[in-house]
């Protein structure tokens, strides 16, 4: 695929207000480049993000008043924003589902997966900052064969067509901060029942059974005849180094 068929369309994309966009090189890691901004000290809502390519990769920065096990329900709640993207730019054959704890699925394969970072890992703890991410593949790269791997796919392999990448960021980004503001509005009881309606069926974690999610949004396993309950602090990625 080539900028000749319109594939990057306008460029940089136009984010809503409330975000600030900052674009870095191809070669660069928008989580580790969101997590120093929020650690610099920057004011939330910067939005980083890699140039147009055959990912689509973003990092948001924010700034909870709440604990870290609540705050973390930000992953979901991109993962909703992702697939309501998606769902609304792509023909209604290409599916999305969700898998525990952070992957998503297009037409029953892993095409990317949301990434998570904070200040700490204490769960009953206000983190002084929290980074959500995404990296989903929009096409192959052509590092392997179709087929080579049947368990990973792209969007453009399921049949979404050339989506402009900024036209992909934009939707995202305006979606997110519609289920943000409902989370902040009523909880996050609408945001756990859109999550739970993309959820692969019939999911297994390692070798535990999914059950669902808790209300506060910890994976519900249960693996012998034992129920657990896997949080999203277990899941974290370490940037503080």
């Amino acid at each position: 695929m080539s900028v000749d068929d319109g594939y990057e369309a306008v460029w940089p994309p136009l984010l809503p207000p409330l975000l600030s966009g900052r674009e870095i090189a191809a070669d660069a890691d928008p989580m580790a480049a969101a997590v120093r901004l929020a650690a610099d000290g920057e004011d939330p809502g910067a939005f980083v993000f890699g140039p147009a390519g055959d990912r689509l990769r973003f990092a948001i920065t924010l700034a909870p008043e709440v604990p870290l096990e609540r705050a973390l329900q930000m992953a979901h709640t991109l993962m909703v924003a992702v697939g309501d993207s998606i769902g609304a730019l792509t023909p209604p054959e290409v599916a999305v589902e969700y898998r525990w704890p952070t992957t998503v699925l297009v037409n029953g394969a892993e095409a990317g997966r949301v990434r998570l970072a904070a200040s700490g890992a204490d769960p009953v703890a206000v983190p002084d900052w929290l980074v959500v991410g995404l990296d989903l593949q929009l096409f192959a790269d052509g590092s392997f064969e179709p087929g080579d791997r049947p368990g990973q796919t792209s969007l453009y392999e399921e049949g979404s067509g050339p989506i402009p990448p900024s036209r992909l960021l934009e939707s995202m980004s305006r979606h997110f901060l519609t289920w943000l503001r409902r989370w902040e509005e009523d909880g996050f009881r609408p945001v756990h029942d859109a999550w739970r309606a993309r959820a692969e069926p019939g999911m297994t974690v390692a070798t535990a059974e999914f059950l669902g999610l808790d209300e506060d949004g910890r994976a519900l396993l249960k693996d012998a005849g034992d129920t657990s309950a896997d949080p999203l602090t277990a899941h974290l990625e370490d940037h503080r180094g």
